[in-house]
């Protein structure tokens, strides 16, 4: 299945961590604010510009950090869960 996110979302960093803020008619989808860190926000980038699944995304992680392939699956696998849990990804 092919991971992707619901149109409608402005970035915004506040200190260390960065924002996705809901504005338009995803503001009536998704209440409140989604909080990234920095590898939340690479994460939600690279799906924004296309990475569409877990393998790539795991490679993502590799190369951006020093991270076992199980250990970058598991982060993958629970940042995908927790956007979809918030109802950020489309169906």
């Amino acid at each position: 299945m092919a991971i992707k996110l619901k149109e409608g979302f402005a970035l915004r960093k506040v200190g260390p961590m960065y924002m996705a803020v809901p504005f338009g008619a995803t503001a009536n989808q998704v209440r409140g604010m989604i909080t990234l860190s920095e590898t939340g926000y690479l994460l939600w980038e690279k799906i924004r510009d296309g990475v569409d699944n877990v393998p790539a995304l795991v490679q993502v992680l590799r190369e951006n950090y020093e991270v076992s392939e199980e250990e970058a699956t598991q982060d993958v696998n629970a940042f995908i869960e927790s956007l979809r849990s918030q109802g950020v990804l489309e169906a």
